[in-house]
């Protein structure tokens, strides 16, 4: 009797003891297990913050996510929540799909840049055009679009001129490009020119202990009466010149040469009418 008793027990223990093994077991499980993470990258075509979607189109399809209550957003002006989102930039967005259902995890911009000459900058129809690789591209430049000078100072659209080198930032609203950053890409020097070699193409120039010597660029925009298709031949010995150029291994490429702003300046103040005198 005592047998059959302790056998009953046992039985009671180990169904006691894989009950609570089983309850722990589901307990560590979590409730939704995730799925696969996978990525698309394409430009914004709209986004809803009240609603939390996003739709972007790549180049055969359009996807339209749901944005999670955990989703990241990494932007170039530095937004870190869903209203830094606009329609034309180009995003990855990693995200999951649960049947049918795209649930975006991060977002993250992609930048969209050209670098070239500039060839015209009208700020009446707040337009830039940018020479690049024997074709010509017009930006539309948006409000606040920011410029950036050498040495991380921050300019105006008045400081690029014709013939500098720049590299743009640029989004795609309404298939429009835009640019949303101007950057410089040269660095300047302001001298009087001292010597030139038209068959080498080299130049050299001085400012009060400076020296420099230039190799020209092939592209290189010689700007003569407002005009960027000037030549070497043009340029006068003891000019003061602006030299737009890149070092390169130790090496001074020019790619824009124009007369000095401040003799500009000062040529412009010769020439001005005077003003009316009465007798």
């Amino acid at each position: 009797m005592k047998t059959t008793r302790s056998k009953n027990w046992t039985a009671i223990c180990a169904s006691v003891l894989t009950a609570t093994a089983v309850i722990r077991a589901q307990a560590d499980q979590p409730a939704t297990a995730a799925k696969p993470e996978k990525s698309y990258t394409g430009t914004v075509v709209s986004v809803d913050p009240k609603e939390n979607t996003l739709e972007t189109r790549g180049f055969l399809f359009t996807k339209k996510f749901n944005l999670g209550d955990a989703c990241t957003y990494t932007l170039l002006d530095n937004s870190s929540t869903i209203n830094g989102l606009r329609p034309g930039e180009k995003v990855t967005v990693s995200y999951q799909d649960a049947n049918g259902v795209l649930i975006a995890d991060r977002v993250e911009q992609q930048p969209m840049r050209y670098t070239g000459m500039v060839k015209a900058v009208d700020p009446a129809a707040h337009t830039l055009t940018l020479h690049i690789g024997g074709m010509d591209k017009t930006f539309q430049i948006a409000d606040g679009c920011g410029v950036a000078l050498r040495d991380d100072k921050s300019g105006t659209l008045a400081d690029i001129q014709t013939g500098d080198h720049v590299t743009v930032t640029y989004e795609t609203p309404d298939d429009k490009l835009t640019a949303r950053q101007i950057a410089q890409t040269s660095m300047e020097f302001t001298g009087e020119l001292t010597a030139i070699d038209l068959g080498a193409k080299t130049l050299k120039a001085s400012a009060f202990l400076t020296s420099k010597k230039f190799n020209v660029a092939d592209n290189c925009a010689i700007v003569i009466n407002g005009r960027t298709d000037g030549q070497l031949s043009d340029l006068r010995p003891d000019e003061k010149l602006d030299f737009s150029y890149d070092e390169i291994n130790g090496v001074n490429v020019v790619n824009r040469i124009a007369p000095a702003k401040e003799q500009t300046s000062s040529v412009a103040a010769i020439h001005a009418p005077s003003p009316m005198t009465s007798n």
